[in-house]
């Protein structure tokens, strides 16, 4: 299956954020994508205050879930927005939830977010999502298909989900086979852990992995990573791009996968075990 990865710079400007994501979307479809992936806060990202202005429902769709439904029919390929406000019981706390429209510009599956992002960074700079958003409480394995009609499990999650790799391990006990991480990791954490967690989480549970990001700077003086990439199911990054908006495109082969999976049956492997503390 050909995918391809975004990397956008979002800023609060949510009908010039659009615009881009359409740009890119087209771009990707012009060199065969089948899949897209786009990141974390793709149509939004400014001050926390004024995300929640943005929150739309699937059952009255805005101008951004309408606009996801006609470029995956526009241009024929599954479109996997990967963050955006939904709306929540809760007024000032929407979910934070990644959709998928499949071809025929039809809404197929959606995950809200569950891990929900703290951080004290070391300029002092302190990050609390759980202030502006309201954690969902499922994990979620959909399918897709290429265009010879072959299925592959997919995975999906948001960004901090990243770091929580039972989370992973039960979307690979359900069978996905590629795991999807939009996300908006911050430069400090980014330099950090982002490749590294990117890398353990195909390892583990040798899978293809697509990771989206935001790269930049972005009002209130956020700034993020970049370094969008494609894992393959051994754990190479087979693309990257590391700086600036744009894309990246690969032909995910469901063989490969067979023959990690065949070659080190970790699944199989696998045992339960009870764990014993010993005290002085």
């Amino acid at each position: 299956m050909r995918c391809a990865v975004l990397q956008l710079n979002s800023q609060e400007d949510q009908e010039a954020n659009l615009e881009q994501v359409r740009y890119w979307v087209q771009e990707a479809a012009a060199q065969g994508a089948e899949l897209v992936l786009l990141p974390e806060g793709f149509a939004f990202l400014g001050l926390e205050r004024q995300r929640r202005q943005h929150a739309e429902s699937f059952d009255e769709p805005g101008p951004v879930l309408q606009s996801l439904s006609h470029w995956s029919r526009e241009f024929g390929l599954y479109l996997i927005a990967g963050g955006f406000p939904e709306c929540s019981h809760d007024s000032r706390r929407p979910y934070n939830t990644s959709v998928v429209y499949d071809p025929r510009g039809e809404r197929k599956s959606f995950y809200r977010k569950v891990h929900l992002f703290r951080v004290h960074l070391e300029d002092g700079t302190v990050l609390d999502e759980t202030k502006g958003s309201l954690a969902g409480d499922s994990a979620v394995v959909t399918t897709v298909a290429d265009s010879k009609g072959e299925s592959f499990s997919l995975g999906l999650s948001i960004c901090y989900d990243l770091r929580f790799p039972q989370f992973y391990q039960a979307q690979r006990n359900a069978g996905a086979e590629i795991l999807t991480v939009p996300a908006a990791f911050t430069a400090t954490t980014g330099r950090a852990h982002w490749q590294s967690l990117l890398r353990a989480r195909a390892i583990e549970n040798q899978s293809w992995v697509l990771a989206a990001a935001q790269e930049g700077q972005h009002p209130g003086g956020r700034s993020t990573y970049g370094h969008s990439m494609i894992i393959d199911p051994w754990g190479r990054v087979v693309r990257e791009l590391k700086e600036g908006p744009g894309l990246v495109i690969a032909n995910l082969s469901k063989q490969s996968l067979a023959e990690v999976r065949e070659q080190m049956p970790v699944a199989e492997d696998r045992r339960e075990f009870d764990l014993l503390i010993h005290k002085p």
